[in-house]
C-alpha cells in the first residue's frame, strides 16, 4: 500500500489512550474526516479526534497511558487513497523525496534526498552526484517546473546558486 506522512506523535495524553499529535497537513481539520491510520504497516481505527492547535486522536485498543507511550516519535500514515489532492502548485513532500534536481539545460545537478519546513518556505536538502549536500529553499522564482511523473524538478541555477548553502 502506498501511504503519506500525516503526522508524528509527540506524547501521550491524559491517562486513557489519547495521542498528541504534531500536524504534517497545512488544514488540521482534515483529520476529523480520517477513520483509520497507519503505525508501519498496521492499521488502527480512530474512535474520536479533537484539534486545539495540535491533532488530538484516541485509537480504538489503545486504552491506558503506557500503550499510548509505545506511538511516541512515530509516524501517522494514511493510505494515499484517502488523502486530498494537493492544490495547483503544492505537492506532496512525498513525492518530491527523490526527485532530480535539474538546471535550465537539463544538466542534473542531484537529487532530492529531504524537504524541512522552518517557518517562511520549506527547505529542500539535495545530494549531488559528487556526495556534497546543499540546501535552498523552495520558492518560485528558484523552481521553473516540477514533474512529479518524471521525478523531476527544474531550477533556475541563477537564482539557485545565489540562495544555496552547501555543508562543508
Amino acid at each position: 500500500m502506498d501511504y503519506i506522512v500525516v503526522g508524528e506523535v509527540l506524547k501521550p495524553q491524559g491517562i486513557k489512550g489519547e495521542l498528541k499529535i504534531r500536524p504534517f497537513t497545512d488544514d488540521s481539520a482534515r483529520f476529523r474526516k480520517l477513520r483509520t491510520v497507519y503505525f508501519g504497516d498496521v492499521p488502527y481505527k480512530i474512535i474520536s479526534c479533537r484539534i486545539d492547535g495540535f491533532v488530538y486522536i484516541k485509537l480504538d485498543g489503545v486504552d491506558t497511558r503506557n500503550a499510548a507511550e509505545n506511538f511516541v516519535g512515530k509516524e501517522v500514515k494514511i493510505d494515499r487513497i484517502h488523502a486530498v489532492s494537493p492544490k495547483e502548485g503544492s505537492y506532496f513532500i512525498v513525492d518530491l523525496i527523490g526527485c532530480d534536481l535539474k538546471n535550465e539545460s537539463g544538466v542534473t545537478l542531484g537529487r532530492i534526498k529531504d524537504i524541512d519546513n522552518f517557518g517562511a518556505a520549506d527547505v529542500i536538502t539535495v545530494e549531488t552526484p559528487e556526495k556534497k549536500v546543499f540546501r535552498f529553499p523552495f520558492l518560485n522564482r528558484i523552481i521553473s517546473n516540477v514533474d512529479i511523473d518524471s521525478k523531476t524538478i527544474s531550477v533556475v541555477e541563477k537564482e539557485l546558486s545565489a540562495v544555496s548553502v552547501y555543508e562543508d
